[in-house]
């Protein structure tokens, strides 16, 4: 793990290990590097190992790569979703709300940036707000960019905390320190705007855009900044708006009508493999492009008969093509 996570992550095997013990199955089939946790360690074992699954710092990654083992990298999330003219702005607001809050959005499926057409924005602040957000002001935007970010790297006292910590930290106002996440208007995208990226925090960015056009255009160049790949949102009853983000977006999931971090994870309600690890295909550099899930963990032995032969004709296989270009 991690070693700022090697606490709650030696915890959560403990208790995995307790289980396969209760039912009789080896405690082993879970581990954990016992000691203080080393990029020498953790390069060790990726050695000695069958298949790695990796995430976290694009230095894990490409650790795990060049390890000389099979390995799985999942890609790094900064999720933005679209909030269109035909939304359901109060439904929307708390699937935004429920998803953004999740485990203080640490998760790689959690909205990093709204990006609202002009002709609703006001009114999806509003729903925003009743449903727990705060929008932050001019000034105060100014001192959450300062302090969440410290020499351009995220401040690790302050990603995965709770909004009242996170408040006062922040010095917001007293009508903040009651709220469940932030808002912070955004204009720009990239390394100069650290607030288009992932924030791993109770802040959200949005946009506010002219039309649906300049919203695929805002979500492309987030994406193409961090987290292509991954995933976007649509808030919407338009099946043509989200269909066009499917068809023009480098993403492999396209979520409409979810709340972000819970439908991308999977769900009985989306289809999608349940997981906390999702593929971004060579989008970026992944090897695969949908939800982790078991079947990546096992070899299939292939036992192989004689069949009756299937072999189609050349007219079969060639012929659309012929009828098209000749022969």
């Amino acid at each position: 793990p991690s070693p700022m996570g090697s606490a709650a992550t030696g915890r959560t095997v403990e208790l995995m290990r307790a289980e396969l013990a209760r039912i009789g199955a080896p405690e082993d089939l879970v581990q954990m590097i016992p000691t203080t946790i080393t990029k020498g360690l953790t390069q060790a074992l990726m050695e000695a190992v069958d298949l790695v699954v990796v995430t976290g710092s694009q230095d894990n990654v490409r650790r795990a790569y060049s390890s000389g083992t099979p390995a799985i990298g999942v890609g790094a999330g900064n999720v933005p979703v679209i909030v269109d003219e035909s939304a359901d702005l109060p439904e929307a607001a708390r699937k935004i709300c429920a998803s953004k809050t999740f485990d203080n959005s640490t998760s790689c499926s959690s909205e990093n940036a709204l990006v609202v057409l002009d002709s609703v924005y006001d009114a999806t602040i509003a729903a925003l707000a009743e449903a727990g957000a705060y929008l932050c002001t001019p000034e105060e935007r100014e001192r959450v960019q300062s302090r969440l970010w410290e020499n351009g790297k995220l401040n690790r006292k302050l990603i995965a905390k709770d909004a009242a910590i996170l408040a006062e930290a922040f010095e917001l106002a007293p009508k903040a320190r009651e709220a469940r996440f932030f808002l912070v208007e955004e204009t720009g995208v990239g390394k100069a705007h650290p607030f288009s990226g992932e924030k791993l925090s109770l802040v959200l960015a949005v946009y506010r855009v002219p039309d649906f056009d300049a919203a695929v255009d805002q979500v492309r160049k987030i994406l193409d900044h961090q987290g292509r790949g991954h995933s976007c949102g649509i808030h919407t009853r338009d099946e043509a708006h989200a269909k066009r983000l499917a068809d023009e977006l480098d993403v492999v999931r396209v979520l409409v009508n979810f709340a972000h971090t819970f439908g991308n994870g999977g769900g009985f309600d989306s289809g999608l493999n349940f997981t906390l690890s999702m593929g971004c295909g060579s989008w970026q550099k992944n090897s695969i492009s949908e939800n982790l899930s078991w079947k990546h963990f096992v070899n299939i032995t292939h036992l192989v008969r004689p069949i009756p032969e299937d072999k189609p004709s050349e007219e079969a296989l060639f012929g659309p093509f012929w009828s098209r270009h000749g022969r």
